[in-house]
């Protein structure tokens, strides 16, 4: 019911009598009550020009990511030419920006529960750009590896905080959606800057190719001081200086009423943002489990990420042809994002993650069979982006889902950053076996069963990974 003044009545404690424990539940009850209705009013009403805006930015922000996560692997080979390193030493090149990753997400993320998610976003676009501007004058290994690691915990910090955004400024029915919707961001930035690098590495050099990262941090650091609101699962949980101006300005832009006034926090105050709190009783196995299955499945990921155009490049073909291959692989992601959007509400997310880690676990393995023609080896990366994406967008709703939104940046930096881990050491690992003499097929087998264990770990606790009155963005 909205009052004469058009903002929604804030109720008067005098009017209910009581002792003083029946007045504290009673303002218990009246809070949660209150903050119900504005994650009511959210989640049923259609979706606003406001929030569809917001959830593209997401998506371009995914974007931004995609192409700077894989702008290493885009530059690789060229760099590997000019430099006349090593695989092993190439390994050590690819695995310092996931390991700056993994440490923005372990450190950087969880500051999101306690300034803010807008403000964090600056910060981490700050720190990519910077970081892509020194790699593209990187004149060694040592030089490369470090700026790597700098615009990797940018990017590290990123993801965990830009991921729940999408569900949150979302209503209820387009929650998985939004989610896949964001998702696109990666595989389109990765085709799209995976064809301009092809361009860049035949017409220019290397250099470039950060460059180009580099500028598109920059520009959508500018969009987002302009465009990015601060979600309301976070204004009204943490209740941050400023909390009611922000949420009246997000509510009138979508189209709702504003609020006189905040709902008073419920008695027992909200959850702490802390490590603690994601390894508490009730909520450590959520947690684990979650990570671990990332972690596992990650593995997987990141080596194909990472060594298919180094491997497609051994068999003889040109680092445009390598790149193209890689574009191939995103450009078909696309779809595997979009299913998990489509198909969300006709199975659990932990099931849906399990089948495509299946899938990326078997065409894996087909790759590392031998020497395919342009068309097979296209194919193949083509498969595989189906089910590589996919799985990606549905674990990462399977560890945003795992959280309620007062810990939701400390969990999901904490599960996204064991991912990480297994980006660091993965290229790493994998050039070592290389190194060592074990073939193609070798790796590629041993690298996929990290994702068939995966899949074996979210099937076996698909039940207990669900969290009890769970409402996905709430």
């Amino acid at each position: 019911m909205v009052g004469a003044s058009g903002c929604l009545p804030f109720p008067n404690p005098s009017h209910h009598s009581g002792s003083p424990d029946n007045r504290g539940e009673w303002k218990r009850q009246e809070a949660e009550g209150l903050m119900y209705d504005v994650k009511e009013r959210l989640d049923s009403a259609p979706l606003s020009g406001t929030q569809k805006r917001a959830i593209a930015l997401t998506a371009l922000l995914n974007g931004v990511d995609g192409y700077d996560v894989l702008s290493m692997t885009f530059a690789a080979p060229a760099i590997s030419a000019e430099w006349q390193i090593n695989k092993a030493e190439l390994g050590i090149a690819l695995s310092s920006g996931l390991m700056g990753m993994a440490l923005g997400s372990f450190f950087l993320a969880p500051l999101a529960d306690r300034f803010g998610r807008r403000n964090l976003i600056l910060a981490t676009l700050v720190l990519m750009t910077i970081g892509m501007v020194l790699a593209a004058l990187s004149d060694s290994v040592t030089m490369l590896a470090a700026t790597r690691i700098l615009a990797g915990l940018g990017l590290g910090a990123l993801v965990p905080i830009n991921a729940p955004l999408a569900m949150e400024y979302s209503n209820a029915a387009r929650r998985r959606l939004a989610l896949g919707f964001y998702a696109v961001g990666y595989p389109l930035g990765g085709t799209l800057g995976g064809f301009a690098a092809a361009v860049l590495l035949q017409y220019a050099s290397w250099h470039a190719v950060f460059l180009l990262g580099a500028a598109l941090s920059a520009l959508m650091l500018a969009v987002s001081y302009f465009i990015l609101l601060e979600p309301p699962a976070f204004l009204l949980v943490k209740r941050p200086p400023g909390a009611l101006e922000k949420l009246n300005v997000y509510l009138e832009k979508c189209g709702h009423e504003p609020l006189e006034m905040l709902p008073p926090a419920p008695a027992r105050g909200p959850e702490k943002s802390s490590y603690r709190a994601i390894f508490a009783r009730g909520q450590v196995g959520r947690t684990i489990t979650a990570a671990a299955a990332n972690l596992l499945f990650l593995m997987t990921v990141y080596y194909v990420l990472s060594w298919l155009p180094q491997l497609v490049a051994d068999l003889g073909y040109s680092s445009s042809f390598a790149t193209v291959t890689s574009s191939t692989l995103s450009l078909f992601g696309v779809a595997g994002c979009l299913s998990v959007g489509l198909i969300g509400k006709r199975m659990p997310l932990a099931a849906m993650a399990a089948c495509y880690m299946i899938g990326l676990m078997a065409f894996t393995t087909i790759f590392g069979f031998g020497e395919f023609p342009q068309i097979v080896l296209l194919a193949l990366a083509g498969t595989m982006g189906l089910f590589l994406y996919g799985g990606v967008t549905s674990i990462y709703g399977v560890i945003v889902e795992a959280f309620p939104p007062a810990m939701r940046a400390t969990g999901v930096g904490f599960g996204m950053g064991m991912g990480r881990v297994a980006g660091a050491i993965t290229p790493a690992f994998a050039g070592l076996l290389f190194y060592l003499g074990m073939d193609r097929f070798s790796v590629s087998l041993l690298m996929s069963l990290c994702a068939l264990l995966g899949a074996f770990l979210l099937l076996s606790t698909r039940r207990s990974i669900v969290r009890p009155t769970q409402t996905s963005a709430a």
